[in-house]
């Protein structure tokens, strides 16, 4: 009973640090912030732009290891052809990982130092 717990524990955790991937609903038109990270879904496959721009006819938006002043590494495509939109970001995933792993270590610390620090 406490290992299904512990892991149950465990899993919500890991899954608390992740880039916390949604869907919006409804999907915005205009542009998105610059620095908002967005998967754009097609064919089953998944692309992750920055910079995106959503009309009533197309989603366009600059690869996501391009600089976001790279208008000319902009691509569009039609909004007809994008199964679904996700909006994350995977930044703030790696410092809640990092926070959580470093409370791990403090609560493991105060657990240790509240039986005594210094083992006789």
């Amino acid at each position: 009973m406490l290992r299904d717990v512990g892991a149950v524990t465990a899993t919500l955790l890991v899954a608390a640090c992740g880039a916390g991937w949604h869907q919006p609903a409804p999907v915005p038109l205009g542009a998105l912030p610059a620095r908002q990270q967005v998967q754009v879904w097609r064919a089953g496959n998944p692309v992750r732009w920055h910079a995106v721009r959503i009309s009533a006819d197309s989603v366009s938006g600059i690869p996501f290891l391009q600089p976001v002043t790279c208008d000319t590494c902009r691509t569009q495509v039609p909004r007809a052809s994008v199964d679904s939109l996700r909006l994350g970001n995977p930044v703030a995933g790696f410092w809640k990982t990092i926070g959580l792993i470093s409370g791990a270590f403090v609560v493991a610390g105060v657990i240790y130092c509240s039986r005594g620090c210094y083992p006789d």
